[in-house]
């Protein structure tokens, strides 16, 4: 595991310059592993089933799979993939959307809980409504 170096009396951009010396996984982990702490936090206010579903709604993609993604959809785009990269294109997009469809679920639930419509809880919590 890398390290950053930090002042014992740590301001917000000081914390933020040390953040910004971790790199892919570790970057990666670290803003999970703050938005749990964010979750858990305000888990006094919420009950233990919505923190839950906060939790698994914000998990994401590890970074390594995402970049992968991208690097596969350009080369779609430029039409230059092979039938191999074509296969695991199909293979990420589906795993993919099937997360999307879960995180879909978890939203449901926890605007269930909160007795709000799913757009109204998307937009409590900044998440752009899927178009169809």
């Amino acid at each position: 595991m890398s390290s950053i170096q930090i002042k014992s009396s740590v301001t917000i951009e000081d914390l933020l310059q040390g953040v910004a010396q971790l790199e892919g996984k570790e970057l990666d982990d670290f803003i999970q592993q703050v938005l749990s702490m964010s979750v858990r936090r305000k888990a006094g206010h919420l009950g233990e089933r919505e923190s839950e579903l906060l939790e698994l709604i914000n998990e994401s993609f590890p970074a390594p799979v995402q970049q992968r993604f991208r690097e596969l959809d350009e080369k779609r785009r430029a039409e230059t993939l092979t039938e191999a990269e074509q296969e695991e294109l199909i293979r990420i997009n589906s795993e993919m959307e099937m997360q999307n469809v879960q995180r879909l679920k978890y939203l449901s639930e926890l605007a269930l809980l909160r007795k709000v419509s799913l757009r109204s809880l998307m937009e409590q919590l900044g998440i752009p409504a899927f178009h169809a």
